[in-house]
């Protein structure tokens, strides 16, 4: 069991699934890891010129992908992590195209471009966010509705362009689809933290994105996962001591989730803090009583109503 230090690890401690918290990278997902070879396998990673996205592209070059795709606003950056793709695994075909991920013409035009020049995508990677609060944190009423909206517009309607995009390679030819599908949410999503509303609750959408995925295309394995608390421009300021976590925890995950091996968590949330052979010892339980879904409320609602303390 890892060992907890507080004032390192005690925003994450309240949002543990698992008795070990890892805060560095470790075999079972790390991209060297055999079992986790990329092999034969094409990935779309949005939001990928630096931090979490860009981590995640570089551990999927180190796990030998056939075709990696990076998208992101920054075309200097993009050609940047392309080189760097290429020096990991020069068999590795890289596609780098610059797209804004709240614009539907920019999402059409690089999906064109990629059913043209790489084919189909395998796996698909939403990772790219923002946070518009971060400045002062203001809470509702203090943010402008414009500000406040954009969150909602990259995470949520930017996602689900590519979402939809990676679905029409299927339900355009008459198939079912397939692949796996991961959304990047945040352990942000379970906390009411007052000035975080926006961000709040558009990665608390992805994680009921991935839910709904899973409960219309059984064919599609869809997860929504957060990625660590790493040094980003996203993650600074209060959280900069907290933010211990190592990119290849990101990237190794989204690995292990791509794997047959991660199909008990199809639909669900889960963290990179979590240890995935724990939590494998614990599959069915995870899968019958939906330990890692989201809940309406707290209440077990039924005609018999919620059975308090004391009824009988």
């Amino acid at each position: 069991m890892a060992s907890f230090d507080v004032e390192r690890d005690g925003i994450l401690l309240p949002h543990q699934f698992t008795p070990t918290m890892h805060r560095e990278l470790y075999p079972a997902v790390s991209p060297t890891n055999p079992k986790l070879s990329a092999a034969g396998k094409i990935v779309l990673v949005t939001g990928a010129t630096r931090g979490i996205g860009k981590g995640i592209a570089i551990s999927w070059a180190e796990a030998g992908a056939a075709g990696i795709v990076v998208t992101g606003r920054a075309e200097d950056l993009l050609v940047g992590v392309s080189e760097e793709i290429k020096k990991l695994s020069p068999n590795t075909k890289v596609l780098a195209i610059r797209s804004e991920a709240s614009s539907e013409d920019d999402t059409k035009n690089l999906w064109a471009k990629v059913n043209a020049e790489i084919g189909c995508i395998d796996v698909l990677i939403c990772n790219a966010g923002v946070s518009s609060e971060q400045n002062g944190y203001p809470t509702t009423g203090n943010i402008s509705p414009s500000l406040w909206w954009s969150d909602m517009d990259v995470n949520v309607r930017g996602t689900y362009l590519h979402i939809y995009s990676f679905l029409q390679q299927f339900i355009s030819i008459g198939k079912e689809p397939a692949g796996t599908v991961i959304i990047v949410s945040s352990g942000a999503a379970a906390m009411t933290s007052p000035g975080t509303s926006a961000y709040s609750i558009s990665k608390l959408a992805g994680i009921r994105l991935a839910e709904f995925l899973h409960a219309e295309h059984p064919g599609v394995r869809s997860f929504a996962y957060h990625p660590g608390m790493v040094v980003t421009q996203m993650n600074s300021g209060v959280f900069a001591k907290q933010s211990v976590d190592p990119l290849e925890l990101a990237g190794g995950l989204s690995l292990y989730l791509s794997t047959p091996r991660a199909d008990f968590l199809r639909g669900c949330y889960v963290s990179v803090n979590w240890d995935v052979e724990e939590m494998e010892q614990h599959a069915n339980e995870i899968i019958e009583k939906r330990l890692l879904h989201t809940a309406f409320i707290n209440a077990k609602l039924s005609q018999e109503g919620h059975p308090f303390e004391g009824s009988s």
